[in-house]
């Protein structure tokens, strides 16, 4: 997921009120949440992904002695 597609996602919400039922725009939010959530979840994970990579590449300062 990217922001241009919760831009497109947060547009057809906006276009939807007034000119549509409830359900159909109860509907529209719910969908650019889960996109919104997705993509935090995608950035979470990135970000995970570099501090472990980070880490494991550090040197082996915590195992030596004092």
């Amino acid at each position: 997921m990217n922001l241009t597609v919760l831009l497109q996602k947060l547009i057809a919400i906006e276009r939807s009120i007034g000119s549509a039922n409830h359900a159909v725009t109860r509907s529209l939010v719910y969908d650019a949440q889960d996109c919104l959530l997705q993509m935090q979840k995608e950035r979470a994970e990135d970000f995970l992904a570099t501090a472990w990579r980070d880490l494991t590449l550090q040197p082996d300062w915590f195992n030596r002695a004092s």
